[in-house]
Parts: structure tokens; C-alpha cells; sequence
């Protein structure tokens, strides 16, 4: 009797033992899963940050192609005298003297 008793003391205690390792397993399968996901380093995260460089990336070739323009045009201001003079009476209203100048407003309906 007390064989079978041991016999059975023993499969409860390994039963037991893998509840224990399998609760276990669980717990720590899911703290991992939780902290890929939506951890300081998680997947989420990841996703936010390319978001976010994509975005950069394209603010950054937006200012570059005007940086090149601006470039462009200082190059135009400093070596072309009739550019200079087309710049200043389009952007400041530079008249030659005798000039006169006519400005029509649109009409408003």
C-alpha cells in the first residue's frame, strides 16, 4: 500500500512540477511578447520611429532643393546685371528714372 501510495505521491509531484514550469514558460513567453511589442525597444516603437524618419527624409530633400534654388539665385543676383535688374523691380518696385508704372487690382465680384 505504501508502494503505490509513494507511486502515487511521485506522479503528483511531477504533474505538479510541470504545472509549475509550464506556468512559468507562460509568464515568460508573455513578459517577452509584451516588451517586443511595447517596450521602450518594441515593435511599435520601431514602426513609430521609421514614420518619423520618413517624414525627416522628406522635410530634409524639400529644404535641400530650396537651399539649391536660393544658391541658384544669389549665383544670378551676383554675376547677371539684368537679372539683378529684373529681380529689384519685380520684388522691390525699382523704377529707372522717367519710368512710369502701372499696378491694376483684380476686381472683386
Amino acid at each position: 500500500m505504501k508502494r503505490h501510495s509513494l507511486k502515487e505521491q511521485l506522479l503528483k509531484e511531477k504533474k505538479r512540477n510541470e504545472r509549475v514550469f509550464l506556468f512559468l514558460f507562460l509568464l515568460i513567453t508573455l513578459f517577452l511578447a509584451y516588451s517586443f511589442l511595447f517596450g521602450d525597444m518594441g515593435y511599435l516603437k520601431y514602426l513609430e520611429l521609421k514614420k518619423n524618419e520618413q517624414k525627416l527624409i522628406k522635410e530634409i530633400t524639400q529644404i535641400s532643393m530650396e537651399n539649391n534654388t536660393l544658391k541658384n539665385e544669389i549665383e544670378l543676383l551676383k554675376k547677371d546685371p539684368s537679372y539683378m535688374e529684373k529681380y529689384a523691380r519685380e520684388k522691390f518696385g525699382v523704377v529707372k528714372p522717367g519710368e512710369m508704372v502701372f499696378q491694376f487690382q483684380k476686381e472683386e465680384k
